[in-house]
């Protein structure tokens, strides 16, 4: 039977009380778990969710995020999460989201980079054991905001530590990639916590796993912050975040 992936997938989303923080805006945290789910109800259109690829032995993780923020829904907001597989380059595939208001006004934009990883022992696989299974069709549409990739990292100071729990975990059995988002502000100075980013870039690293200690560091230049998170076995993330008016 061949399995048939949808071009896009569209998610309604009211914005509930607990997607929201301090500012009365979605917590970026909260973007990250709608486009999560949202990418994992667009492959289970195929029979592709995150059980059935477990069962042959993969699965997607998420290795860089880029986005670019207009304005951030607020709470009983209702919007639309719009995504879809734009390319494959190797073994990174690249997706794209959209939120939109009521109206259709442009909210947020960005492009997470994927990697695909056996689950037996997490190496890293070509991506071609995707493909055979259900071409993922590519979709010549855009975002206007650039792909994630490499930023510079210099003069961090250190910000604090923070150790992972039991909680903190996914099924994977490692830190879930939405939650460093909440990390990556926590460590902000309390001046910057008032405002809205423009502009995001996440690299996650490495795995961070239950138990593990993450020593934070952080550099402001300009409207520009960085924050680095680091276990006893090297880089996990780093981030970079900028503010504008």
């Amino acid at each position: 039977m061949e399995r048939i992936i949808p071009t896009e997938y569209n998610m309604s989303v009211k914005v509930a009380s607990y997607d929201v923080g301090p500012t009365g805006t979605m917590r970026l945290s909260a973007v990250l778990r709608y486009q999560q789910e949202a990418g994992e109800q667009h492959l289970m259109g195929a029979g592709l969710g995150w059980q059935a690829m477990l069962k042959r032995g993969m699965v997607f993780v998420t290795s860089r995020w880029h986005t670019v923020v207009r304005r951030l829904p607020g709470m009983e907001e209702t919007v639309t999460l719009t995504t879809w597989h734009r390319d494959r380059k190797g073994p990174r595939f690249f997706r794209c989201y959209e939120w939109r208001d009521a109206d259709g006004a442009l909210l947020i934009e960005g492009v997470m980079q994927f990697a695909l990883v056996a689950v037996e022992n997490h190496r890293l696989l070509r991506g071609d054991e995707f493909m055979a299974v259900a071409p993922l069709p590519d979709n010549p549409r855009q975002v206007t905001c650039t792909d994630p990739g490499r930023f510079p990292v210099s003069g961090v100071a250190p910000a604090g530590e923070y150790r992972v729990r039991w909680s903190d975990t996914d099924r994977n059995g490692h830190l879930n990639n939405t939650h460093y988002a909440d990390l990556m502000l926590d460590y902000l100075p309390a001046e910057r916590l008032a405002q809205d980013p423009v502009e995001i870039d996440l690299h996650f690293a490495g795995e961070c796993l239950r138990g593990d200690t993450l020593t934070l560091a952080y550099a402001e230049t300009g409207d520009t912050g960085t924050v680095t998170g680091d276990t006893a076995r090297g880089r996990s993330f780093s981030a970079r975040i900028r503010w504008g008016e």
